[in-house]
Parts: C-alpha cells; sequence; structure tokens
C-alpha cells in the first residue's frame, strides 16, 4: 500500500488544483489572523478565542474540491480499474486515496491555521498549553473527517463529478443544520422572558432607568429542546464550532457562578470533540473501506 499512497501523493504534487487550493487556505488563514487581532484589547476576566469559523469553512471547502477532484479522476481516467487488475486489493486502494487525501489536507490545515494562531496569539499564549494543544487538535480533526468523507464518497459514487457535489453537499448539510439549532442550543438554560434595565442619559446630566422585559425567541423546553441536544451532540460540524467559540476564565476569583459553570462546559465540550471527530475518522475510513470492498468496479 505504500506505493500506492507515494503514486498518489505525486499526482496531488502535480495537480494544479493542488496549489489552489493551498493558496485559498492561506489566503483564508491570513484573513481569519487578521480578524482576530481586531479582539487582541477585549480580554477581560474571561478571554474569548477570537477565531471567526467562516475562514477555516473556507480552507475546508478547498479541501473538499480538491480530495473529490482528485479522488474521481482516478474512475475518469480508469487508474483505479488498473489497479485492480495489476493484483491491488480494492481496501488497498481506498485506503492509499484516504492516507494521501489526509496527508495533503493536512498541510492545507498548516497553511490556514498558521496564520490565524499567530493573529490570535494573544488568545493562546494567555491560556494553558495543554488546553491550546486541544483546541488545534479538535480543529484539524474536522479538517480530517472533511476529507475522509470527500474521498470515500467519491470512490463509493465512482465519479469525479458527481462525487464532487456529493461531498461538498454533505458538509453544506452538516454545518447549515448547525446553523439552524446553535441559537437555541446555547440558549438552553436561559429563561423565556427576562427583565433588562435601560438607562437614558439627558443633556442636562440626568439618567433615567427603566425596566423592560425580553423574550427569548429560542426558549425551548421539552421534545424539541432534547431533538437540539441530541442534534449538537451528533453533528460533527458542532466540534468546529464549539471550539471557535472556546472561552477559558482566566481569573476565577472574579468570575461568578454562570461563568464558572459556562467555563467548565466549554472544556467539557472541547475534550468531548476531540473523541468523537476520532470516533467519527474511525467509522467513516472503516465503513467506507468495508463499502468499497462491496462495491462491483465492472
Amino acid at each position: 500500500m505504500g506505493d500506492l499512497i507515494k503514486a498518489k501523493l505525486i499526482k496531488y504534487l502535480r495537480s494544479p488544483l493542488t496549489y489552489i487550493a493551498a493558496v485559498v487556505s492561506l489566503a483564508s488563514g491570513i484573513c481569519g489572523g487578521a480578524y482576530c487581532m481586531n479582539f487582541r484589547d477585549e480580554v477581560g476576566t474571561v478571554i474569548n478565542c477570537p477565531a471567526d469559523d467562516m475562514w477555516m469553512l473556507t480552507a475546508i471547502w478547498a479541501a473538499i474540491v480538491l480530495v473529490a477532484m482528485c479522488v474521481g479522476r482516478e474512475f475518469s481516467d480508469g487508474t483505479i480499474r488498473n489497479k485492480i487488475v495489476s493484483g491491488h486489493k480494492k481496501a488497498s486502494i481506498f485506503l492509499s486515496e484516504v492516507t494521501a487525501a489526509a496527508v495533503v489536507t493536512a498541510v492545507i490545515y498548516l497553511l490556514d491555521i498558521i496564520p490565524t494562531a499567530i493573529g490570535a496569539g494573544f488568545f493562546f499564549s494567555a491560556i494553558p498549553t495543554f488546553s491550546a494543544v486541544k483546541w488545534f487538535i479538535d480543529m484539524f480533526l474536522t479538517f480530517e473527517l472533511m476529507s475522509i468523507f470527500a474521498a470515500a464518497v467519491t470512490c463509493l459514487f465512482a465519479k469525479r463529478a458527481l462525487g464532487v457535489v456529493a461531498a461538498f453537499a454533505l458538509h453544506f448539510v452538516l454545518y447549515i443544520m448547525v446553523g439552524l439549532t446553535e441559537g437555541y442550543y446555547y440558549n438552553i438554560g436561559e429563561p423565556q422572558i427576562s427583565t433588562v434595565t435601560l438607562y437614558t442619559a439627558y443633556d442636562d446630566g440626568t439618567v433615567k432607568e427603566t425596566q423592560q422585559e425580553c423574550v427569548n425567541n429560542y426558549y425551548i423546553e421539552g421534545f424539541p429542546k432534547t431533538l437540539v441536544q441530541i442534534e449538537h451532540t451528533v453533528n460533527p460540524m458542532y466540534g468546529m464550532v464549539d471550539t471557535a467559540g472556546y472561552g477559558y476564565i482566566l481569573d476565577e476569583t472574579d468570575a461568578d457562578e454562570n461563568t464558572l459553570r459556562e467555563g467548565k462546559q466549554r472544556e467539557d465540550l472541547l475534550n468531548f470533540n476531540i473523541f468523537k471527530m476520532l470516533g467519527y475518522c474511525t467509522i467513516a475510513t472503516g465503513s467506507g473501506t468495508y463499502l468499497f470492498r462491496k462495491k462491483d468496479l465492472k
């Protein structure tokens, strides 16, 4: 299988798509790093991750298209069939495609995350090193899972165009589901109606204080609440969103009970997401290998 991986990596190096994806990823990382720098002065009791996941999504999209296109080419030019005729097992072929895609995706990830980390250096230098390492691992596993999905879907469809569309659509649907439910999830525990105090300052120096009731439009309970919690647990893209929103309490003595509870929850989510993404990567690779072995390529 080593020869198959080496040959595939050479094809990636010779493909213009690889360099286009690299440029897109680097550009998105630079934009993401510049965006992070805007928040370097907003540090208080809690320091929140300043990263915008949209810039990382751009790099993930570049990796998905690159992998699907390059894997699909193996079918369109008959290379897969030639490999089988020459004696290579389908499991080895599939795993070589996934492995080569993982290597290339790691490079795409680094091109995006290094500029982001430089721009957000004030954040990563303030939190514990172990937490920072877990943050980077969690983001890396998100990139790799989407790469595995792209390779697996394209291999199973055995058509380049269909593989690109299906791989991108799969990722898009998963992320759209996050967008539809995150407002409800992150407001779980908030009251349906709350009272806020508004202050109005007048020219004569007086301040008028008024109280106003606010309705929480994201309030849910019962079965809908359970569905949102399940979706958060199951959807792999929530790991990326949770990690991008990670925050660390710099001074626990200055934090109230709610802040302390939220800080622990964020740390627990970071730990959970790593194991969840590792599990998904393993399941996706194993399932893809099994299904590709069963596929009739004649």
